[in-house]
């Protein structure tokens, strides 16, 4: 990465100040992003346990994190907060609900998914450092081909 890095300030192709800045965003956000996502995991392991969780009583070692399963963390949220993900019968059944009660339920599923995703730190906007895709890819295959 280093190398990739002085490379492309080598010949101009990223404002190095620019892209330390974006890095050093990016490193922030991705800590707030964990912590946060840790925080969400705990309460949601309480709220299922029925524990009543005080976080200064609970030390920080207790919650489990995907990594400790060898599982990368953004990926289960890909599968744990896709929208749409209804089954047939799901919709069937909404379909046979008067309307009433099909909108009541259809605002209850976005009202739990906006409570699943309050608070959750937003991604900062990324220009100088999508400059090293093609490179970092290029040195990407060329590692693993060895």
């Amino acid at each position: 990465m280093n190398a990739l890095f002085a490379g492309a300030i080598s010949v101009n192709r990223i404002d190095q100040e620019k892209a330390i800045e974006e890095i050093n965003h990016l490193i922030a956000w991705q800590e707030a992003h964990q912590k946060w996502h840790q925080n969400k995991t705990c309460q949601k392991m309480a709220v299922e346990g029925g524990i009543n969780l005080n976080a200064d009583l609970v030390p920080s070692g207790l919650c489990l994190s995907s990594t400790d399963f060898g599982i990368d963390e953004m990926g289960l949220q890909d599968v744990n907060y896709e929208e749409g993900s209804e089954s047939e019968d799901e919709n069937s059944e909404e379909d046979e609900l008067d309307p009433i009660e099909a909108e009541r339920r259809r605002r209850a599923k976005k009202r739990d998914h906006l409570r699943r995703t309050a608070g959750e730190p937003v991604k900062p906007p990324v220009s100088e450092v999508h400059k090293l895709e093609d490179n970092f890819l290029t040195m990407l295959r060329m590692v693993l081909a060895d």
